[in-house]
């Protein structure tokens, strides 16, 4: 193996696949401290990084799909300027950092000539341009772990470190005072009502009960969202069950705070001491903060998909749909990891 100088990662999709990526940063840093580390991210996932000490560049590109029609030609133009950019940057690798088959990776991977693709192979052997494969198999392991093996062909082994998530200070300070304003020195406990797959989603009633049930020991409740309506095919988001939850429990412990972008997310879970939410990309941020969770898990892979050394409990029900869960069983592992705030 010739020694990394200069190596690319591309992981081009969602907020928690991100997350789960950083621990390969860190680790690549720590074995090759003068090594040139890069990432292709795209705008939607790039506040993950920002600040990230292990990462030299971040190449950052907008998905057509994330822009209004008026502006997706220009997307398209921009990212012609980004592959001239890359390969002026003359990797020596890139890492397709996805613990399968990435053919979307392999799209930029494949414009840089000189630089040797890592990957994982297809199930069926197929490696196009990757001039190293690596075989999946059948061993239950965390995406950390998985993605971590694509270190082995650069030289690193051993146990991947945590995940790494910073916050930037342009969003941290406003949160902060508005969190300081409502509830003075007490850190809140977040509860993000969010989740994409419908499986993970909770009901009005269980969160209503159950903040009620914090509020009443004591606790602060900073509620989060992504804003938004439900019926909205590009980004739905969860206004009206913010409002009816706002409406329903009131009272000065509880600050209302949508998520508008994913710098406020990462302040606004940075602000708590802790948080209860479903599987999802907040979960992965959160636990990247290192904060003690609460993981409503519906119907996904609580082996791989588990907050990644941070204390935590899941709670799954059998029919693997969250809207099942009773709220005296959600109260219980909260207050296992919360106590109240002293006073």
């Amino acid at each position: 193996m010739t020694e990394p100088k200069r190596v690319l990662f591309i992981r081009r999709d969602n907020i928690g696949d991100l997350v789960c990526t950083t621990p390969l940063f860190a680790a690549l840093r720590a074995r090759y401290p003068k090594a040139h580390i890069a990432l292709l991210a795209n705008t939607y996932c790039a506040p993950i990084v920002a600040g990230n000490p292990d990462l030299d560049r971040v190449y950052i590109y907008a998905k057509a799909k994330h822009l209004p029609p008026i502006r997706r030609p220009g997307a398209y133009w921009a990212r012609i300027q980004l592959v001239r950019e890359l390969r002026a940057a003359h990797f020596d690798y890139v890492v397709l950092a996805a613990a399968s088959y990435y053919a979307r990776g392999l799209e930029f991977a494949r414009w840089l000539p000189g630089a040797r693709v890592v990957g994982f192979a297809s199930d069926s052997g197929k490696r196009d341009g990757i001039d190293i494969a690596l075989r999946r198999d059948q061993k239950p392991r965390h995406e950390v772990e998985d993605l971590f093996r694509l270190l082995e062909p650069l030289g690193v082994t051993g146990n991947p470190p945590a995940t790494r998530v910073t916050t930037e200070p342009a969003y941290s300070m406003p949160v902060r005072s508005q969190i300081q304003t409502a509830f003075g020195s007490i850190a809140p406990l977040a509860v993000h009502i969010s989740a994409r797959h419908p499986t993970n989603r909770w009901h009005a009633d269980g969160y209503e009960a159950l903040i009620r049930a914090l509020t009443s020991q004591g606790h602060k409740i900073l509620l989060l969202w992504s804003p938004g309506e439900a019926n909205d095919p590009a980004h739905p988001g969860d206004d009206a069950l913010a409002h009816r939850i706002t409406r329903a429990v009131g009272g000065d412990s509880l600050l209302a705070l949508p998520t508008r972008d994913l710098g406020t997310l990462i302040a606004a879970l940075d602000a708590c001491r802790g948080g209860i939410m479903s599987d999802g990309g907040a979960m992965h941020v959160a636990a990247a903060l290192q904060k003690p969770l609460v993981c409503l898990f519906g119907n996904s892979d609580v082996t791989r998909w588990h907050p990644w050394q941070c204390r935590h409990i899941v709670l799954q029900p059998e029919n693997r749909d969250v809207g099942s869960l009773p709220m005296k069983q959600v109260l219980e592992a909260a207050e296992t990891l919360f106590a109240p705030p002293a006073t």
